[in-house]
């Protein structure tokens, strides 16, 4: 089964009312203000001032009393309109490894914060994020670019009972399709997110399948290099495929798609 959510925007999953602390927080208070209140980002502002990004993995630091937001923070602030599209979204979080993007008026102002969780949210539902749903972890996974960041996902979604795999895939138009099928069942297998059983590679192919569908049908006749992820558990397997369609001359946005199927 697919799902179409291209033309959501941040403006309809961004928090309103971002958590803000100033660059000499210390970690210990960052990490009671980041429990209480229930969010998984927090700006650091200095002069009125957006000057880094702070997010739940950040603050899964060795204890130390003496680091502070400064210390731990990602200064790459990048900063999107609530109007931005959620897929344009997702694809500067990524670039800048970052938690979270400020969200910004057209004059400037500060009006809220977009976290991944809010993307997954936009594109599979708050219930599915509540309690981090296969087709909510298979996101999450495709999204990371960091080795670090994959391990922290791959270990979160164990913790849930899952089992995931990531692969990354790049081909001509004309082998893509297969090549995306391929490597996920290739992957999934490798990593006993699936067994032999030609029923679990068939369940694969399908998710794959579908997701692709998605992508394809706005980027005719192009090739492309992606990052796959796969995630199985509760009688289904969720497959996200996020990456850019182009060739040699012209390189389209990055674009983030997922189906799954039951198994």
């Amino acid at each position: 089964m697919t799902r179409e959510v291209v033309q959501v925007i941040v403006g309809r999953v961004m928090n309103e009312d971002p958590v803000m602390v100033a660059s000499d927080t210390s970690i210990g208070e960052l990490r009671r203000v980041l429990l209480n209140s229930g969010n998984t980002v927090i700006l650091v502002i200095e002069e009125d001032q957006v000057v880094g990004v702070i997010g739940d993995r950040d603050l899964l630091k060795p204890d130390d009393e003496y680091l502070t937001a400064k210390d731990i923070m990602n200064r790459k602030v990048v900063e999107v309109s609530a109007d931005c599209n959620i897929s344009e979204a997702c694809s500067l979080l990524v670039d800048a490894d970052s938690s979270g993007l400020p969200v910004v008026s057209d004059e400037g102002l500060l009006i809220g914060v977009v976290s991944a969780r809010d993307i997954v949210s936009g594109m599979v539902g708050d219930e599915a994020v509540a309690r981090i749903s296969v087709e909510a972890a298979s996101i999450y996974l495709a999204m990371t670019r960091s080795r670090e960041y994959e391990r922290y996902w791959l270990d979160k979604i164990r913790s849930y009972g899952y089992r995931g795999a990531i692969t990354q895939v790049g081909a001509s138009a004309d082998r893509l399709a297969a090549k995306l099928r391929e490597s996920m069942i290739a992957a999934a297998a490798a990593l006993g997110v699936i067994s032999e059983d030609p029923r679990d590679k068939i369940a694969v192919s399908n998710a794959v399948r579908d997701a692709y569908i998605q992508l394809a049908m706005s980027n005719p006749g192009l090739g492309g290099g992606f990052k796959m992820a796969v995630v199985r558990g509760e009688g289904r397997v969720s497959v996200a495929i996020f990456g850019r369609f182009g060739h040699a001359l012209v390189d389209g946005p990055e674009q983030l798609a997922v189906g799954y199927s039951i198994i």
